[in-house]
């Protein structure tokens, strides 16, 4: 394996919409780079980069895959991410290894939902970006209106540095702007052209603009162009290069993934113009001062791990992004994170499902390791003589929630390492036993995600399980007042028992639970027996009288009753609380509570009207709105969780895939009498 230094290695992640040709891009650079001997497709289950089974049942790209190349003497490694929203996780991981993104556009789509949470994600991080719009072969590609889309969406640093030559069926190479040369397909072999004649005002136009967006961003250049003195092609470059480096210049290119058109231009453009790895430093803490340093890449050894892959034979699969220092074979490594110690016995170079062993990786590379025992994703590698740890990745907050549990009474030992395990691979799933209603919770952020690793738990550990909608953990209270006694007498021979208790229940404060107070005079009841009622009270009071719900926010006081001498004991009194209970509490006129969760629900401003009529319907009321921006709206609003039940899904298809939302608990309301009765009425079947 080739050796490649810092400045000859260009990190890249391919990201947007799903179905955009992000994967048949990358399978495209791995041919012409002659890392494969074929372009893969996962239409026909071909693909080198889609190749785990839940993405050829799909015909979709679902785990982020590594495919590396080598070009003109550089080492390019490309960062294939998913484009369906509920695998969002996989691109801002995938960014994070990078110095630079991709955004792949559709001609004939233009900006989609994806296309647009993915240029916010490499916005948040100041990656710089380029553009590449595919499928210009498409019946209805239209290069000049999505360019314009971009320009509108995202500024006027969004530049053409190539102009596609004909369209749909006819598109047949590209024209470069700055070298002014044209590559046309002919009979599968690119040829150098001159540009056509019928494109020579389109390219001047096409250049003008370039030359505009340089100046502005190079005040050198700016002069020159203001005094009419000519620009080199150097002089452009070395503008483009400073502008895209700087995250203010976004250069589009653009090809067709079916023909395999534009692939040489566009690897040429990311050796020449993207930015390597060896000029960016990395920032983290000392963990054993908690103090902020900066790690420059001639540094001592530090890396990050942004993915992990849970191989059943193997075990853990960590990629790792090589940040300072270099890397070598059996390095013996420090993990800041779980501050265990780890051996690097091998390290590989990918290209998707095909791995080559590397010897040595310099700062700014990505390599795959095994069988690492203590690391995880977002933990940091690093020498134990020059400790760091880097930040992790925040992930978005998984929406959607289902119970889950084994299909096989066999698996249901497995299913919680399992589970476990599958969370090692996708920090994006969260897993909460829930103790009141026993129901195991698994939350991902779509539909789509939680039954991808229903899947996942099958392929890769045996182990089948269902889901179902979660358990509702509904509370019962009261809202009038009673007085009763309780009294356990029995007589069985020598001993017998002997309790008896007047209890008064009234309705608590909101939140209080339940409150026992006792004001018992003249030793109606002894004190050794009082924490014995108390006890009987919280006990039986766990199990409610309508619906069997724990009861809270109830007063509960022991104000009289009487004692035996000799048949009391503390278990009489207990049982005389429990009988006490069970008939003052029917009295007290009983109610079922529902529990409410507050939620902020983000959104452009479009969609407002939509998603409170939505909120509406289910029972929800409005607590505020506000605008952060021009085209942004935050709702907060409470709802019962009861209405919640895949609100994820629900949001996504009123808002188009551009909403989201936090949701935490909030407190307990009384259920409405009718959908009272109707869970009264099934829980007591």
């Amino acid at each position: 394996m080739t050796e490649f230094n810092s400045i000859q290695l260009r990190n890249l992640a391919l990201v947007g919409h799903g179905k955009s040709g992000k994967t048949l891009i990358a399978e495209n650079c791995l041919f012409k780079s002659g890392a494969v001997n074929r372009v893969g497709k996962s239409e026909d289950g071909t693909s080198v980069l889609d190749y785990e089974p839940e993405e050829i049942k799909r015909k979709m790209t679902i785990d982020t895959s590594l495919a590396s190349c080598q070009w003109q003497g550089y080492k390019i490694n490309l960062l294939d991410t998913p484009g369906y929203p509920d695998f969002t996780g996989e691109v801002k991981s995938a960014l994070m290894a990078c110095e630079a993104a991709i955004v792949v556009v559709s001609a004939v789509s233009g900006v989609e939902v994806e296309t647009d949470r993915a240029w916010k994600y490499a916005e948040e991080m100041s990656l710089p970006r380029a553009i590449f719009i595919n499928k210009m072969d498409r019946e209805h590609a239209d290069f000049n209106k999505v360019v314009e889309e971009l320009r509108a969406k995202y500024g006027k640093g969004v530049v053409p540095i190539q102009l596609p030559i004909g369209s749909e069926a006819s598109f047949q190479g590209v024209a470069d702007l700055i070298t002014m040369n044209t590559k046309v397909l002919i009979k599968n072999k690119e040829l150098i052209y001159e540009i056509p004649e019928y494109m020579e005002e389109e390219i001047d136009e096409a250049r003008h603009m370039l030359m505009e967006t340089c100046a502005e961003f190079n005040d050198e250049l700016l002069e020159k162009y203001l005094e009419g003195e000519e620009i080199t092609e150097t002089e452009v470059a070395a503008a483009l290069i400073e502008g895209i480096v700087n995250a203010r210049i976004f250069p589009v290119l653009c090809g067709s993934a079916a023909k395999g058109i534009g692939f040489r231009q566009l690897m040429n453009s990311i050796v020449e113009y993207m930015p390597t790895p060896y000029f960016r430093s990395s920032m983290g803490i000392n963990p054993k001062t908690n103090e902020l340093i900066e790690r420059n890449t001639e540094d001592a050894f530090s890396g990050y791990v942004f993915k992990t892959v849970v191989d059943q034979f193997i075990g853990r699969i960590s990629y790792l992004k090589v940040l300072s220092g270099t890397l070598q074979e059996n390095a013996m490594l420090y993990n800041s994170t779980s501050e265990k110690t780890e051996r690097v016995a091998n390290f590989y170079t990918a290209c998707g499902k095909n791995q080559q062993a590397q010897k040595i990786a310099h700062a700014g590379d990505i390599v795959i390791v095994t069988k690492l025992q203590s690391t995880k994703t977002g933990d940091t590698l690093c020498d134990e003589q020059s400790p760091i740890r880097y930040e992790p990745v925040t992930y978005t907050d998984s929406m959607f929630t289902m119970a889950i549990k084994a299909d096989k009474k066999a698996d249901e030992d497995k299913i919680g390492n399992a589970l476990t395990r599958l969370i090692d691979e996708d920090p994006t799933l969260k897993i909460e036993k829930n103790t009141e209603t026993g129901d195991l919770l698994i939350s991902g952020v779509g539909e789509a995600h939680l039954d991808i690793a229903l899947e996942k738990l099958l392929n890769k550990f045996g182990v089948t399980a269902k889901l179902y909608k979660p358990e509702i953990a509904y509370r019962e209270t009261i809202r009038g007042t009673s007085k009763v006694e309780g009294k356990h007498k029995k007589q069985s021979g020598g001993h017998g028992q002997y309790g008896d208790v007047w209890l008064e229940f009234s309705p608590g404060e909101l939140g209080s639970g339940v409150t026992f107070t006792e004001t018992i005079v003249g030793g109606a009841v002894p004190r050794q027996y009082i924490p014995a009622v108390e006890k009987g009270v919280r006990e039986t009071l766990q199990t409610g009288i309508l619906a069997g719900y724990p009861m809270v926010d109830i007063k509960v006081n022991l104000y009289d009753g009487s004692y035996h001498t000799v048949d009391s004991s503390e278990m009489a009194f207990k049982t005389a609380a429990a009988i006490a209970i069970k008939k003052g509490v029917p009295e007290a006129k009983p109610v079922l509570l529902e529990p409410y969760c507050n939620l902020k629900i983000t959104i452009p401003e479009y969609y407002m009207g939509d998603v409170i009529g939505g909120i509406n319907t289910k029972r929800g009321r409005i607590m505020s709105t506000e605008s952060p921006t021009h085209d942004t709206c935050v709702i907060e609003a409470q709802v019962p969780q009861a209405e919640l039940y895949k609100y994820a899904t629900d949001l996504r298809s009123a808002t188009q895939g551009r909403g989201s939302y936090t949701m935490t608990f909030s407190h307990y309301e009384e259920v409405p009498a009718k959908i009272s009765e109707k869970i009264i009425e099934e829980r007591n079947k």
